[in-house]
């Protein structure tokens, strides 16, 4: 059984269309009805690439194509649609159709979500049902208060990754060394930046949670924080089944959100840096 963080909206919806009438001379042709469960939760890989799973399980005994399956939702800007669809969604079956979620919009109170879910039947009916879910466990509002502590965490002070690693010799391994960059806005307000973490990929050596405690407001100077990493262990398969570990996780009073949990990514090139070095940390390359 799959580990979700659930959004689950657990949503039965019964989809049918009536009689479709061909020539005058062929017999009417009855449409089946489809059922289907539809649900929305996220992977624990979800959270940092800001996605979601809109799955759909077909109840009927009918196969279906799903020719379109979008998510929408106040707290995020226009439809999210999958680019899994077309897709068969056997009877009896379940399917995930992945969904970027859109840019943050953090003006809503409430989430206000919405599941379309278009298909065709195997004698070419189509039907459309959309669900409008609750959401239990509030895993939308996760992803909902990351995003908005960022955005109003970034409206008094910037943060910048530097464009390349420094490296420092430590015991005859190369430290990696991160420097970011917090540029007060001269927006009014401020902002506490609390503390970094460790990815699963990269392990601070002050330790897996580091305090900083730093206030920034208009009246501040930049300020330039360097994070030094060490590989969290040398295995070739971190690496290779790496997401999201070369994204900061930050601590951050911001805003409405006390100690919310955001990410800053590093550029293309800085990311293939850290890979580079984690291998000549770990032996793998001279």
């Amino acid at each position: 059984m799959r580990s979700r963080a659930v959004l689950a909206l657990a949503v039965v919806v019964l989809a049918g269309v009536g009689l479709i009438t061909a020539c005058s001379e062929a017999a009417p042709l009855v449409t089946p009805h489809i059922t289907l469960d539809l649900s929305v939760f996220q992977l624990r890989s979800d959270y940092a690439p800001r996605q979601a799973q809109i799955e759909i399980h077909n109840r009927s005994p009918h196969d279906i194509t799903v020719t379109s399956a979008r998510f929408s939702s106040t707290w995020f800007d226009g439809d999210a649609s999958s680019a899994s669809a077309p897709a068969t969604v056997l009877a009896g079956a379940t399917t995930d159709f992945p969904v970027v979620l859109g840019a943050p919009l953090c003006t809503a109170a409430t989430a206000v979500p919405r599941v379309t879910v278009e298909y065709r039947t195997k004698n070419g009916a189509r039907g459309e049902v959309t669900a409008t879910p609750s959401i239990p466990f509030d895993s939308l509002g996760t992803v909902h208060a990351s995003d908005c502590a960022k955005v109003a965490f970034e409206t008094v002070a910037t943060i910048t990754p530097a464009t390349a690693l420094r490296y420092e010799e430590v015991d005859g391994r190369p430290i990696a060394l991160l420097d970011l960059t917090f540029a007060p806005t001269g927006a009014a307000g401020s902002v506490i930046l609390r503390s970094t973490e460790d990815t699963t990929l990269l392990a601070q050596r002050e330790g897996q949670l580091r305090t900083v405690d730093l206030t920034f407001s208009a009246a501040s100077a930049p300020t330039v924080l360097t994070l030094d990493y060490v590989p969290s262990r040398c295995e070739q398969h971190v690496v290779a089944e790496d997401k999201v570990g070369t994204q900061v996780p930050i601590r951050a009073d911001a805003g409405s959100f006390s100690n919310a949990l955001f990410t800053v990514a590093v550029s293309p090139a800085v990311k293939a840096e850290f890979y580079d070095w984690f291998a000549r940390y770990c032996g793998w390359k001279n």
